[in-house]
């Protein structure tokens, strides 16, 4: 069971899903979104290139004023579902207009596969049957001190980001890297969502890194969202819902915890669930 788990993460984003063609069928120009910029920052804490994809709300050139922030995984996937989605609640009123940082990945989506696998994941897989679905696995540690010590302090200098107001958002593997940043730094974001976790991966880690945490810390100053598709397979919702219970258990002082089984949703069409469930929980006053 925990083997086909992981198979479905790697093919989660597999390469013929992202299949892009050899050759320029069009010299029409593609879309573009507006108001976003890319900067390429090479990690000095892993060395590797990361294009961060930034998107400024609509009235960030004509105000002097400070935005809350939100961090996301996957942005060579999903920054555009992110960023369209936000605006339209900020539209709305059901958001407060956002600066949404973007991490991504140089190359194509077989260079994406592999370097979520790696940085997204704590712990080195041993298992050869692991192997099989996840063939890289275990910089998390080092992608996490890129975040807190190059990524962050780069957004702070050059954007009016509100430093006490920030978000970080992530989906299966990414929501289980979100998870990992909560109990590992607890004070590097206010607010977390965690859309559809991987909380299977390595005989669920992220359980036994809470309840160790939980034997340290009675305080946990966090707004923090999370939700499973009712349609996913129980190697997501089981480990998810044994985790919610134990944080739970735990009752931690300062936590927001929201949590819901997505009714009807898959493991792919929860994807949106980050803007329109999860940044509505968390910034709900």
């Amino acid at each position: 069971m925990k083997t086909r788990a992981l198979i479905g993460l790697f093919l989660l984003f597999a390469v013929n899903f992202f299949a892009q063609s050899e050759k320029n069928e069009s010299t029409i120009p593609p879309i573009t979104i507006n108001r976003t910029e890319v900067h390429k920052i090479t990690s000095v804490t892993n060395g590797n290139l990361y294009p961060i994809y930034i998107a400024l709300p609509g009235s960030y050139n004509y105000t002097k004023d400070n935005y809350p922030v939100v961090f996301m995984l996957d942005a060579y996937s999903s920054f555009g579902t992110m960023t369209q989605m936000v605006r339209l609640l900020a539209y709305n009123k059901e958001l407060p207009e956002l600066i949404i940082v973007g991490i991504s990945s140089e190359g194509g989506s077989k260079e994406f596969n592999y370097n979520r696998m790696r940085d997204y994941t704590p712990t080195e897989l041993k298992s050869e049957k692991e192997k099989l679905a996840i063939p890289v696995s275990g910089v998390g540690e080092k992608f996490l001190g890129f975040i807190k010590d190059e990524l962050i302090p780069f957004v702070e200098s050059k954007f009016r980001i509100k430093k006490d107001d920030k978000t970080f958002v992530g989906h299966s593997l990414g929501g289980l890297f979100v998870f990992y940043t909560l109990f590992k730094e607890p004070n590097l974001f206010n607010k977390y969502v965690m859309i559809s976790p991987a909380l299977m991966f390595d005989d669920e880690l992220i359980l036994k890194q809470e309840k160790a945490f939980a034997e340290k810390n009675i305080k946990l100053n966090a707004s923090v969202y999370t939700t499973v598709g009712s349609l996913e397979d129980s190697s997501f919702t089981e480990p998810w819902n044994r985790l919610i219970s134990s944080i739970k258990e735990h009752n931690y002082e300062g936590l927001k915890l929201t949590t819901e089984t997505a009714k009807n949703e898959t493991h792919y069409t929860i994807i949106p669930y980050i803007a329109t469930h999860g940044l509505k929980s968390v910034f709900e006053k």
